[in-house]
């Protein structure tokens, strides 16, 4: 089930007669203290994805935090009824003291959790629990000439984060796998960019970018490869770059979001 895609066209307006009348602290929360945030605005980004914008005293007080401007920085997020979930802040506004997610909408493809089910059906007044912000892994070598970043759908805000920070000395190709031809989004970079996008089988996440990226050799000199999505594919994948192509592990940043036919999936590699 996915929220109405009229929302795309119409974003609700932030709520005129948002209370701050709580003092917002002068120092940034703990990294680990569980903070409370007030949902303003859900929009359709594309039909596969919905951002949500939040804020309140507790995200106005986390954005002291100069952590939240690292690369792929993200939080961890406490639906109503479900586990802590790990989502890349897509947006901060600390002069409007609000953050912006973009959750994926799985619908009725069978890899809807309790966070994708929440952010399909969410509403501006809603509250929700969020701590962090926490590093993203990005961690680009000073010699890097190159950069790859691949992930799916999931991987997407972080990609668009990292992509946005990189200078025009980095040769950048991004590989991104998404549900449909309608979920493409903008890359924006000052490096010179290559994207492909590649449309996925529902019945078997990530092996498109799999099949892609197995047979693509490393640019020439040194780079760095930073790469994120469905666990099994990522395994997949770093252990291909480590042990075939001979990359150096420090050049390297392999996470596994989420595992197909796991809604309660932790990454362990």
């Amino acid at each position: 089930m996915t929220a109405n895609a009229s929302e795309a066209h119409a974003p609700r307006a932030l709520p005129s007669a948002f209370p701050l009348l709580q003092p917002i602290a002068a120092v940034p929360p703990e990294r680990g203290t569980r903070l409370d945030a007030h949902v303003l605005q859900c929009r359709l980004v594309t039909p596969h994805m919905r951002r949500i914008t939040l804020g309140g005293p507790d995200v106005a007080a986390f954005l002291r935090h100069a952590a939240a401007d690292q690369p792929g920085a993200w939080v961890k997020v406490f639906v109503p009824g479900g586990e802590g979930r790990a989502y890349t802040l897509r947006r901060i506004d600390r002069v409007a003291a609000t953050l912006e997610l973009d959750f994926v909408l799985h619908g009725d493809s069978g890899h809807e959790g309790p966070a994708s089910a929440w952010a399909a059906r969410a509403q501006p007044g809603e509250r929700i629990g969020f701590a962090g912000p926490r590093d993203g892994g990005f961690a680009l070598p000073d010699d890097a000439r190159w950069v790859m970043l691949a992930g799916d759908a999931t991987a997407l805000p972080a990609i668009q984060s990292i992509a946005a920070t990189l200078g025009p000395e980095i040769r950048l190709k991004t590989y991104v796998e998404v549900p449909t031809a309608a979920d493409v989004q903008e890359i924006r970079s000052q490096a010179v960019l290559r994207t492909c996008w590649l449309t996925g089988d529902p019945a078997e996440p990530g092996l498109a970018l799999q099949q892609q990226l197995m047979h693509r050799p490393q640019p020439a000199g040194p780079g760095y490869i930073w790469l994120a999505g469905e666990s099994g594919v990522v395994r997949t994948l770093r252990a291909h770059f480590l042990n075939d192509q001979g990359l150096a592990r420090t050049r390297l940043t392999a996470k596994g979001y989420w595992k197909h036919g796991e809604a309660d999936h932790r990454d362990r590699a």
